[in-house]
Protein backbone atom coordinates (compact mmCIF):
# COMPACT_ATOMS: atom_id res chain seq x y z
CA UNK A 1 0.00 0.00 0.00
CA UNK A 2 1.89 2.85 -1.45
CA UNK A 3 -1.19 5.57 -0.21
CA UNK A 4 -4.63 5.02 1.49
CA UNK A 5 -7.13 3.98 -1.18
CA UNK A 6 -10.21 5.38 -2.04
CA UNK A 7 -12.29 2.45 -2.39
CA UNK A 8 -12.50 -1.70 -1.12
CA UNK A 9 -13.62 -3.85 -4.09
CA UNK A 10 -15.11 -6.95 -2.32
CA UNK A 11 -14.84 -10.07 -4.23
CA UNK A 12 -17.68 -11.13 -6.31
CA UNK A 13 -17.85 -14.53 -4.91
CA UNK A 14 -18.51 -12.83 -1.24
CA UNK A 15 -21.22 -10.36 -2.00
CA UNK A 16 -24.06 -12.75 -2.29
CA UNK A 17 -23.76 -14.08 1.37
CA UNK A 18 -22.54 -10.35 2.53
CA UNK A 19 -26.35 -9.01 0.89
CA UNK A 20 -27.84 -11.67 2.75
CA UNK A 21 -25.90 -10.90 6.31
CA UNK A 22 -26.89 -7.36 5.47
CA UNK A 23 -31.05 -8.81 5.06
CA UNK A 24 -30.57 -10.27 7.88
CA UNK A 25 -29.05 -7.89 10.29
CA UNK A 26 -31.93 -4.90 8.94
CA UNK A 27 -34.70 -7.19 10.11
CA UNK A 28 -33.51 -7.57 13.11
CA UNK A 29 -32.75 -3.65 13.26
CA UNK A 30 -29.28 -4.82 14.42
CA UNK A 31 -25.49 -2.80 13.04
CA UNK A 32 -23.16 -4.99 11.44
CA UNK A 33 -19.54 -4.06 10.31
CA UNK A 34 -16.86 -6.13 8.92
CA UNK A 35 -14.18 -6.26 10.71
CA UNK A 36 -10.39 -7.73 11.52
CA UNK A 37 -8.10 -9.63 9.12
CA UNK A 38 -10.79 -9.58 6.60
CA UNK A 39 -10.64 -5.78 6.50
CA UNK A 40 -6.97 -6.19 6.53
CA UNK A 41 -6.53 -8.62 3.85
CA UNK A 42 -9.27 -6.17 1.45
CA UNK A 43 -6.71 -3.63 2.13
CA UNK A 44 -4.14 -5.64 1.12
CA UNK A 45 -5.41 -7.41 -1.65
CA UNK A 46 -4.91 -10.45 -0.34
CA UNK A 47 -7.43 -13.52 -0.79
CA UNK A 48 -9.77 -14.35 2.49
CA UNK A 49 -12.28 -16.96 2.43
CA UNK A 50 -13.44 -16.05 6.38
CA UNK A 51 -15.66 -13.14 7.43
CA UNK A 52 -15.59 -11.38 10.70
CA UNK A 53 -18.43 -9.62 11.51
CA UNK A 54 -19.22 -7.27 14.89
CA UNK A 55 -23.06 -6.75 15.44
CA UNK A 56 -24.52 -4.71 17.74
CA UNK A 57 -27.34 -6.85 18.72
CA UNK A 58 -27.50 -10.72 19.43
CA UNK A 59 -25.25 -12.81 17.43
CA UNK A 60 -25.65 -15.84 18.87
CA UNK A 61 -29.46 -15.80 17.56
CA UNK A 62 -28.39 -13.96 14.31
CA UNK A 63 -25.69 -16.60 13.97
CA UNK A 64 -28.29 -19.62 13.89
CA UNK A 65 -30.40 -17.52 11.38
CA UNK A 66 -28.07 -17.47 9.34
CA UNK A 67 -27.01 -20.99 8.96
CA UNK A 68 -30.77 -22.35 9.34
CA UNK A 69 -31.37 -20.06 5.90
CA UNK A 70 -28.44 -20.28 4.03
CA UNK A 71 -27.87 -23.73 5.14
CA UNK A 72 -24.42 -23.14 6.64
CA UNK A 73 -23.22 -25.06 9.62
CA UNK A 74 -23.51 -23.25 13.01
CA UNK A 75 -20.83 -23.51 15.08
CA UNK A 76 -20.60 -21.90 18.91
CA UNK A 77 -17.16 -20.38 19.62
CA UNK A 78 -18.20 -18.86 23.31
CA UNK A 79 -21.18 -18.12 24.96
CA UNK A 80 -19.61 -15.67 27.21
CA UNK A 81 -18.67 -13.16 24.44
CA UNK A 82 -21.47 -14.14 22.04
CA UNK A 83 -19.70 -15.20 18.93
CA UNK A 84 -20.70 -18.19 16.85
CA UNK A 85 -19.32 -19.03 13.23
CA UNK A 86 -21.11 -19.95 10.40
CA UNK A 87 -19.40 -22.75 8.48
CA UNK A 88 -20.02 -23.51 4.60
CA UNK A 89 -19.05 -26.81 2.82
CA UNK A 90 -16.72 -25.92 -0.03
CA UNK A 91 -17.44 -28.51 -2.36
CA UNK A 92 -18.27 -27.00 -6.07
CA UNK A 93 -17.74 -23.49 -4.59
CA UNK A 94 -15.62 -20.62 -6.50
CA UNK A 95 -12.14 -20.90 -5.13
CA UNK A 96 -12.26 -17.78 -3.75
CA UNK A 97 -16.08 -18.50 -2.06
CA UNK A 98 -16.36 -17.80 1.43
CA UNK A 99 -16.11 -20.97 4.00
CA UNK A 100 -17.18 -18.96 6.96
CA UNK A 101 -18.54 -16.01 8.82
CA UNK A 102 -17.86 -15.09 12.41
CA UNK A 103 -19.94 -13.01 14.34
CA UNK A 104 -19.35 -11.18 17.57
CA UNK A 105 -21.53 -8.99 19.74
CA UNK A 106 -19.76 -5.76 20.08
CA UNK A 107 -17.30 -5.97 23.41
CA UNK A 108 -18.08 -2.15 23.95
CA UNK A 109 -20.62 0.86 23.67
CA UNK A 110 -19.81 1.31 20.34
CA UNK A 111 -17.49 -0.07 17.02
CA UNK A 112 -14.86 2.47 17.36
CA UNK A 113 -14.60 1.51 21.48
CA UNK A 114 -14.59 -2.44 20.13
CA UNK A 115 -11.81 -2.00 18.15
CA UNK A 116 -9.44 -0.07 20.49
CA UNK A 117 -9.82 -3.36 22.88
CA UNK A 118 -8.77 -5.37 19.80
CA UNK A 119 -5.02 -6.73 19.56
CA UNK A 120 -3.30 -4.71 16.84
CA UNK A 121 -3.81 -1.63 14.81
CA UNK A 122 -3.90 -3.33 11.49
CA UNK A 123 -6.81 -5.42 12.59
CA UNK A 124 -8.31 -2.88 14.93
CA UNK A 125 -10.22 -1.43 11.73
CA UNK A 126 -14.71 -1.63 10.31
CA UNK A 127 -16.27 -1.10 7.63
CA UNK A 128 -20.25 -0.86 8.07
CA UNK A 129 -22.94 -3.66 6.61
CA UNK A 130 -26.28 -2.03 5.41
CA UNK A 131 -28.71 -3.13 3.10
CA UNK A 132 -26.98 -0.71 0.22
CA UNK A 133 -24.11 -2.60 0.56
CA UNK A 134 -21.98 -2.58 -2.60
CA UNK A 135 -19.21 -4.27 -4.17
CA UNK A 136 -17.14 -1.26 -4.02
CA UNK A 137 -17.04 0.23 -0.86
CA UNK A 138 -16.15 4.27 -0.49
CA UNK A 139 -13.50 4.04 2.46
CA UNK A 140 -14.58 7.38 3.74
CA UNK A 141 -17.09 5.59 5.84
CA UNK A 142 -13.60 3.21 7.51
CA UNK A 143 -13.27 2.90 11.18
CA UNK A 144 -9.50 3.26 12.19
CA UNK A 145 -9.53 4.39 15.68
CA UNK A 146 -5.98 3.50 16.11
CA UNK A 147 -3.72 4.30 12.91
CA UNK A 148 -4.07 0.46 11.38
CA UNK A 149 -3.91 2.26 7.75
CA UNK A 150 -0.91 4.10 8.72
CA UNK A 151 0.75 0.86 10.15
CA UNK A 152 -0.22 -1.37 7.21
CA UNK A 153 1.49 1.56 4.56
CA UNK A 154 4.42 0.94 7.02
CA UNK A 155 4.49 -2.72 7.29
CA UNK A 156 4.50 -2.53 10.55
CA UNK A 157 2.45 -5.28 13.76
CA UNK A 158 2.30 -2.57 16.24
CA UNK A 159 -0.58 -3.20 19.62
CA UNK A 160 -3.37 -1.61 20.15
CA UNK A 161 -2.62 -0.17 23.01
CA UNK A 162 -0.48 -1.66 26.51
CA UNK A 163 -3.38 -3.47 28.01
CA UNK A 164 -4.29 -5.29 24.76
CA UNK A 165 -1.66 -8.39 25.22
CA UNK A 166 -2.13 -8.37 28.57
CA UNK A 167 -5.67 -8.97 28.04
CA UNK A 168 -4.80 -12.02 26.06
CA UNK A 169 -1.26 -13.34 26.53
CA UNK A 170 -1.88 -15.68 23.17
CA UNK A 171 -1.79 -12.28 21.54
CA UNK A 172 1.58 -12.28 21.95
CA UNK A 173 2.49 -15.13 19.67
CA UNK A 174 -0.64 -14.23 16.54
CA UNK A 175 1.66 -10.97 16.70
CA UNK A 176 4.43 -13.07 15.48
CA UNK A 177 2.23 -15.21 13.18
CA UNK A 178 0.67 -11.85 11.60
CA UNK A 179 4.63 -10.75 10.93
CA UNK A 180 5.30 -13.42 9.23
CA UNK A 181 2.04 -14.35 7.08
CA UNK A 182 2.41 -10.99 6.32
CA UNK A 183 6.00 -10.25 6.39
CA UNK A 184 5.89 -6.72 8.08
CA UNK A 185 8.46 -5.61 11.31
CA UNK A 186 6.83 -5.42 14.62
CA UNK A 187 7.48 -1.98 16.31
CA UNK A 188 9.84 -2.11 19.48
CA UNK A 189 7.43 -1.06 22.06
CA UNK A 190 4.99 -4.33 20.89
CA UNK A 191 8.07 -6.26 20.47
CA UNK A 192 8.63 -5.13 24.70
CA UNK A 193 4.55 -5.82 25.36
CA UNK A 194 5.16 -9.40 23.39
CA UNK A 195 8.38 -10.20 26.02
CA UNK A 196 6.17 -9.46 28.60
CA UNK A 197 3.29 -11.11 27.47
CA UNK A 198 5.31 -14.06 27.22
CA UNK A 199 5.41 -15.07 30.92
CA UNK A 200 2.03 -15.28 30.90
CA UNK A 201 1.12 -17.63 28.14
CA UNK A 202 1.12 -20.67 30.15
CA UNK A 203 -2.79 -19.35 31.28
CA UNK A 204 -3.88 -19.62 27.84
CA UNK A 205 -5.61 -23.41 26.78
CA UNK A 206 -3.58 -25.66 24.67
CA UNK A 207 -5.53 -25.67 21.98
CA UNK A 208 -5.29 -22.22 20.94
CA UNK A 209 -1.30 -22.30 21.57
CA UNK A 210 -1.32 -25.29 18.83
CA UNK A 211 -3.22 -23.22 16.07
CA UNK A 212 -1.30 -20.37 16.35
CA UNK A 213 1.89 -22.05 16.50
CA UNK A 214 1.11 -24.13 13.56
CA UNK A 215 -0.22 -21.28 11.62
CA UNK A 216 3.16 -19.77 12.16
CA UNK A 217 5.10 -23.08 10.85
CA UNK A 218 2.52 -23.60 8.06
CA UNK A 219 4.61 -19.99 6.19
CA UNK A 220 7.24 -20.89 3.74
CA UNK A 221 9.59 -18.33 5.33
CA UNK A 222 8.94 -19.15 9.25
CA UNK A 223 12.33 -20.02 10.28
CA UNK A 224 13.78 -16.44 11.34
CA UNK A 225 10.26 -16.09 13.23
CA UNK A 226 10.66 -19.25 14.85
CA UNK A 227 13.92 -17.68 15.74
CA UNK A 228 12.25 -14.50 17.46
CA UNK A 229 9.63 -16.82 19.22
CA UNK A 230 12.91 -17.82 21.11
CA UNK A 231 14.31 -14.42 21.34
CA UNK A 232 11.30 -13.09 23.13
CA UNK A 233 10.95 -15.79 25.33
CA UNK A 234 8.07 -17.77 23.60
CA UNK A 235 8.68 -20.73 22.40
CA UNK A 236 10.58 -22.01 25.57
CA UNK A 237 7.60 -20.74 27.38
CA UNK A 238 5.57 -23.43 24.60
CA UNK A 239 7.91 -25.99 24.87
CA UNK A 240 10.38 -25.50 27.79
CA UNK A 241 11.93 -28.71 26.95
CA UNK A 242 13.69 -26.75 24.75
CA UNK A 243 15.99 -24.74 26.94
CA UNK A 244 18.34 -26.93 27.27
CA UNK A 245 19.49 -27.66 24.06
CA UNK A 246 20.60 -23.86 24.12
CA UNK A 247 24.18 -23.87 23.81
CA UNK A 248 24.46 -28.09 24.06
CA UNK A 249 27.79 -28.80 22.51
CA UNK A 250 28.19 -30.96 19.58
CA UNK A 251 30.50 -33.48 18.01
CA UNK A 252 32.99 -31.75 15.15
CA UNK A 253 30.18 -32.94 12.85
CA UNK A 254 28.04 -30.54 13.67
CA UNK A 255 28.97 -26.81 12.93
CA UNK A 256 26.36 -25.81 15.13
CA UNK A 257 25.20 -26.34 19.52
CA UNK A 258 21.97 -28.35 19.58
CA UNK A 259 19.27 -25.51 19.40
CA UNK A 260 21.58 -23.99 16.74
CA UNK A 261 21.14 -26.98 14.70
CA UNK A 262 17.11 -27.13 15.06
CA UNK A 263 16.83 -23.84 14.13
CA UNK A 264 19.02 -24.64 10.74
CA UNK A 265 17.01 -28.02 10.13
CA UNK A 266 13.78 -25.62 9.88
CA UNK A 267 15.70 -23.65 7.44
CA UNK A 268 16.55 -26.49 5.84
CA UNK A 269 12.97 -27.77 5.16
CA UNK A 270 12.20 -24.60 4.03
CA UNK A 271 14.56 -24.35 1.54
CA UNK A 272 13.71 -28.06 0.39
CA UNK A 273 10.89 -27.73 -0.23
CA UNK A 274 10.39 -24.98 -2.27
CA UNK A 275 13.24 -27.10 -4.56
CA UNK A 276 10.50 -29.55 -4.37
CA UNK A 277 8.16 -26.52 -5.58
CA UNK A 278 10.95 -25.47 -8.16
CA UNK A 279 10.31 -21.84 -7.02
CA UNK A 280 13.38 -21.03 -4.87
CA UNK A 281 12.14 -20.09 -1.69
CA UNK A 282 13.40 -17.09 0.85
CA UNK A 283 15.08 -19.61 3.11
CA UNK A 284 18.69 -19.90 2.68
CA UNK A 285 20.85 -22.28 5.14
CA UNK A 286 24.19 -21.41 5.61
CA UNK A 287 25.22 -24.87 3.52
CA UNK A 288 23.44 -23.13 0.41
CA UNK A 289 24.86 -19.95 0.95
CA UNK A 290 27.92 -21.16 0.78
CA UNK A 291 27.37 -23.40 -1.95
CA UNK A 292 24.58 -21.90 -3.68
CA UNK A 293 24.77 -24.18 -6.50
CA UNK A 294 23.07 -27.19 -4.51
CA UNK A 295 19.56 -28.76 -5.55
CA UNK A 296 17.22 -31.37 -4.81
CA UNK A 297 15.58 -33.33 -8.12
CA UNK A 298 13.43 -35.86 -7.32
CA UNK A 299 11.29 -38.48 -9.78
CA UNK A 300 8.16 -37.92 -7.39
CA UNK A 301 8.97 -33.80 -6.63
CA UNK A 302 4.93 -32.85 -7.48
CA UNK A 303 3.60 -36.14 -5.48
CA UNK A 304 6.24 -34.95 -2.17
CA UNK A 305 4.37 -31.69 -2.51
CA UNK A 306 1.06 -33.08 -3.03
CA UNK A 307 1.83 -34.99 0.29
CA UNK A 308 3.17 -32.16 1.96
CA UNK A 309 -0.08 -30.24 1.65
CA UNK A 310 -2.09 -32.53 2.25
CA UNK A 311 -4.63 -31.68 5.58
CA UNK A 312 -3.63 -33.88 8.83
CA UNK A 313 -5.27 -32.48 11.68
CA UNK A 314 -8.16 -30.05 11.16
CA UNK A 315 -7.13 -27.22 8.66
CA UNK A 316 -3.26 -28.02 9.34
CA UNK A 317 -0.95 -29.16 6.74
CA UNK A 318 1.42 -32.01 6.58
CA UNK A 319 4.14 -29.52 6.06
CA UNK A 320 3.61 -27.68 8.94
CA UNK A 321 3.59 -31.02 11.25
CA UNK A 322 6.99 -31.56 9.88
CA UNK A 323 8.55 -28.56 10.07
CA UNK A 324 7.40 -29.37 14.14
CA UNK A 325 9.45 -32.49 14.08
CA UNK A 326 12.29 -30.56 12.25
CA UNK A 327 12.77 -28.29 15.18
CA UNK A 328 12.27 -30.93 17.72
CA UNK A 329 13.99 -33.61 16.09
CA UNK A 330 17.35 -33.29 18.19
CA UNK A 331 15.53 -32.77 21.61
CA UNK A 332 16.56 -35.48 23.39
CA UNK A 333 20.18 -34.50 23.02
CA UNK A 334 21.03 -32.54 26.15
CA UNK A 335 19.46 -35.43 28.41
CA UNK A 336 21.86 -38.27 26.97
CA UNK A 337 24.89 -36.05 26.28
CA UNK A 338 27.75 -37.55 27.42
CA UNK A 339 31.51 -36.96 27.46
CA UNK A 340 34.19 -39.74 26.99
CA UNK A 341 37.52 -39.16 28.05
CA UNK A 342 39.19 -38.65 25.19
CA UNK A 343 37.20 -35.40 24.59
CA UNK A 344 34.20 -37.06 22.43
CA UNK A 345 31.14 -36.25 22.82
CA UNK A 346 28.08 -38.98 22.30
CA UNK A 347 24.25 -38.86 22.29
CA UNK A 348 23.03 -42.84 22.71
CA UNK A 349 19.44 -43.48 22.51
CA UNK A 350 18.70 -39.47 21.75
CA UNK A 351 16.20 -40.61 19.41
CA UNK A 352 13.74 -42.21 21.73
CA UNK A 353 14.25 -40.40 24.60
CA UNK A 354 13.36 -37.41 21.72
CA UNK A 355 10.20 -39.20 20.87
CA UNK A 356 8.82 -39.40 24.74
CA UNK A 357 9.55 -35.47 25.25
CA UNK A 358 7.33 -35.04 22.12
CA UNK A 359 4.85 -36.89 23.05
CA UNK A 360 4.87 -35.01 26.22
CA UNK A 361 5.11 -31.76 24.49
CA UNK A 362 2.02 -33.06 22.01
CA UNK A 363 0.17 -33.43 25.01
CA UNK A 364 0.04 -30.47 26.49
CA UNK A 365 -0.77 -28.58 22.99
CA UNK A 366 -3.41 -31.19 22.63
CA UNK A 367 -1.91 -32.03 18.88
CA UNK A 368 -4.16 -35.45 18.98
CA UNK A 369 -3.75 -39.03 18.37
CA UNK A 370 -2.53 -39.44 14.75
CA UNK A 371 -0.72 -35.89 14.46
CA UNK A 372 1.30 -37.15 18.15
CA UNK A 373 2.18 -40.68 16.60
CA UNK A 374 3.07 -38.77 13.75
CA UNK A 375 5.48 -36.23 14.99
CA UNK A 376 7.01 -38.71 17.36
CA UNK A 377 7.89 -41.36 14.63
CA UNK A 378 9.93 -38.92 12.66
CA UNK A 379 11.67 -37.58 15.80
CA UNK A 380 12.19 -41.47 16.72
CA UNK A 381 13.11 -42.74 13.41
CA UNK A 382 15.47 -39.55 12.27
CA UNK A 383 18.44 -41.39 12.18
CA UNK A 384 18.02 -44.69 10.47
CA UNK A 385 18.28 -42.80 6.75
CA UNK A 386 21.78 -42.03 7.61
CA UNK A 387 23.15 -45.58 9.08
CA UNK A 388 21.29 -47.51 6.82
CA UNK A 389 23.03 -44.75 4.06
CA UNK A 390 25.98 -45.48 5.67
CA UNK A 391 25.90 -49.34 4.52
CA UNK A 392 26.95 -48.28 0.83
CA UNK A 393 26.69 -51.36 -1.46
CA UNK A 394 26.16 -53.54 2.04
CA UNK A 395 22.24 -52.33 2.18
CA UNK A 396 20.05 -55.16 1.86
CA UNK A 397 16.81 -55.32 0.72
CA UNK A 398 16.35 -56.85 4.60
CA UNK A 399 17.45 -53.55 5.99
CA UNK A 400 15.04 -51.29 3.23
CA UNK A 401 12.32 -53.72 4.47
CA UNK A 402 12.65 -52.40 8.32
CA UNK A 403 12.74 -49.11 7.57
CA UNK A 404 9.96 -49.55 5.69
CA UNK A 405 8.02 -51.55 7.94
CA UNK A 406 9.09 -49.24 11.26
CA UNK A 407 7.94 -46.12 9.20
CA UNK A 408 5.38 -46.95 7.86
CA UNK A 409 3.29 -44.02 6.16
CA UNK A 410 5.78 -42.05 7.32
CA UNK A 411 8.91 -43.52 5.47
CA UNK A 412 9.14 -40.30 2.48
CA UNK A 413 8.91 -37.89 5.71
CA UNK A 414 11.91 -39.55 7.70
CA UNK A 415 14.11 -39.71 4.03
CA UNK A 416 13.05 -36.09 3.46
CA UNK A 417 13.54 -35.24 7.14
CA UNK A 418 17.40 -37.05 6.28
CA UNK A 419 18.26 -34.72 3.88
CA UNK A 420 17.48 -31.22 6.01
CA UNK A 421 19.33 -32.95 9.12
CA UNK A 422 22.40 -33.35 6.69
CA UNK A 423 22.87 -30.22 5.32
CA UNK A 424 21.66 -28.00 8.77
CA UNK A 425 24.46 -30.51 10.66
CA UNK A 426 27.38 -29.59 8.14
CA UNK A 427 26.79 -26.17 6.96
CA UNK A 428 29.25 -24.91 5.26
CA UNK A 429 31.23 -27.66 5.48
CA UNK A 430 28.98 -29.73 3.55
CA UNK A 431 30.29 -32.09 0.76
CA UNK A 432 28.80 -31.17 -2.10
CA UNK A 433 29.31 -34.66 -3.69
CA UNK A 434 28.23 -36.27 -0.74
CA UNK A 435 24.92 -34.17 -1.05
CA UNK A 436 24.37 -35.30 -4.33
CA UNK A 437 24.90 -38.40 -3.33
CA UNK A 438 22.41 -38.68 -0.12
CA UNK A 439 19.88 -36.92 -2.52
CA UNK A 440 20.25 -39.85 -5.29
CA UNK A 441 19.95 -42.09 -2.80
CA UNK A 442 16.76 -40.96 -0.97
CA UNK A 443 15.46 -40.83 -4.48
CA UNK A 444 15.57 -44.15 -5.37
CA UNK A 445 14.21 -44.98 -1.66
CA UNK A 446 11.64 -42.94 -2.09
CA UNK A 447 10.64 -44.78 -5.71
CA UNK A 448 10.69 -48.27 -4.02
CA UNK A 449 8.08 -46.64 -1.78
CA UNK A 450 5.86 -45.54 -3.63
CA UNK A 451 6.29 -48.92 -6.23
CA UNK A 452 5.45 -51.20 -2.92
CA UNK A 453 2.96 -49.34 -1.75
CA UNK A 454 1.27 -50.65 -5.14
CA UNK A 455 1.74 -54.03 -4.70
CA UNK A 456 0.03 -56.91 -3.18
CA UNK A 457 0.77 -57.09 0.74
CA UNK A 458 1.83 -60.54 2.33
CA UNK A 459 -1.56 -60.76 4.88
CA UNK A 460 -3.63 -61.38 1.54
CA UNK A 461 -1.47 -64.63 1.56
CA UNK A 462 -1.88 -65.88 4.97
CA UNK A 463 -3.96 -64.40 7.62
CA UNK A 464 -3.98 -64.38 11.76
CA UNK A 465 -6.89 -66.82 11.61
CA UNK A 466 -4.78 -68.76 9.27
CA UNK A 467 -1.79 -69.40 11.71
CA UNK A 468 -4.13 -70.22 14.33
CA UNK A 469 -6.25 -72.40 12.44
CA UNK A 470 -3.68 -74.32 10.30
CA UNK A 471 -0.85 -74.14 12.52
CA UNK A 472 -3.02 -74.36 16.32
CA UNK A 473 -1.02 -71.53 17.29
CA UNK A 474 -3.29 -69.89 20.42
CA UNK A 475 -4.09 -66.12 19.32
CA UNK A 476 -1.69 -64.27 21.25
CA UNK A 477 2.04 -62.08 19.79
CA UNK A 478 2.89 -65.11 18.28
CA UNK A 479 0.67 -64.49 15.72
CA UNK A 480 1.71 -61.05 14.68
CA UNK A 481 5.39 -62.21 14.95
CA UNK A 482 4.78 -65.34 12.42
CA UNK A 483 2.94 -62.64 9.94
CA UNK A 484 5.62 -59.98 9.73
CA UNK A 485 8.23 -62.60 9.08
CA UNK A 486 5.76 -63.52 6.30
CA UNK A 487 5.55 -60.00 4.80
CA UNK A 488 9.18 -59.46 5.34
CA UNK A 489 9.81 -62.86 2.89
CA UNK A 490 7.32 -61.66 0.34
CA UNK A 491 9.27 -58.39 0.60
CA UNK A 492 12.18 -60.20 -0.80
CA UNK A 493 10.61 -62.65 -2.81
CA UNK A 494 11.10 -65.48 -0.81
CA UNK A 495 7.34 -66.50 -0.86
CA UNK A 496 4.98 -66.17 -3.37
CA UNK A 497 2.22 -68.41 -2.41
CA UNK A 498 -0.22 -69.06 0.36
CA UNK A 499 1.48 -73.00 0.43
CA UNK A 500 4.91 -71.13 0.35
CA UNK A 501 3.61 -68.48 3.22
CA UNK A 502 2.37 -71.18 5.52
CA UNK A 503 5.61 -73.23 5.37
CA UNK A 504 7.20 -70.40 6.51
CA UNK A 505 5.16 -69.40 8.87
CA UNK A 506 5.46 -73.24 10.26
CA UNK A 507 8.85 -72.70 10.45
CA UNK A 508 8.90 -69.53 12.62
CA UNK A 509 6.20 -71.11 14.83
CA UNK A 510 8.66 -74.43 15.29
CA UNK A 511 11.42 -72.01 15.58
CA UNK A 512 9.78 -70.51 18.54
CA UNK A 513 7.88 -73.30 19.81
CA UNK A 514 10.53 -76.56 18.88
CA UNK A 515 7.87 -78.64 20.62
CA UNK A 516 4.85 -78.40 18.67
CA UNK A 517 5.68 -79.53 15.54
CA UNK A 518 2.97 -78.17 13.96
CA UNK A 519 2.90 -79.03 10.25
CA UNK A 520 1.01 -76.60 7.54
CA UNK A 521 -2.34 -78.91 6.10
CA UNK A 522 -1.68 -79.36 1.99
CA UNK A 523 -3.82 -76.69 0.13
Amino acid sequence: MDARPHRIEIPVSHQSILQRVAMLLAEHSATGWLVGGYVRDLLLGLPSHDIDLAVEGHALALARELADRSGGSFVMLDAATDSARVVWKTEAQHPDAVLSIDLVGLRAPTIDADLRLRDFTLNALALPLALDFSSKVNLDVLHDPTGGVSDLQARMIRACSSQSLRDDPLRALRGVRIAAQLDFQIADDTLTLIRAAAKELDSVAGERVRDELLRLFSIRSAAPWVVLLDEVGLLTRIMPELGPARGCAQPPQHFLPVLEHLFETVRAWEWLFAQLMRDGGSSRPAAVQHYPQLAVLFSNSEALVRRMQEPVMGDHARYALFKLAALLHDIGKPATQQQKSDGRITFYDHPEVGAEIVVQIARRLRLGRDATTYVALVVREHMRPGQLRSLGPGLTRRALYRLLRDTGRATPDVLLHSLCDHMAARGPYLSPHDWQHHVAWTDAILREDWVDRDRPRAPRLITGQDVINELGVTPGPLVGRVLAAVEEAYFLGQVQSRAEALRLAAQVVQQEQPASGVVPSEQ
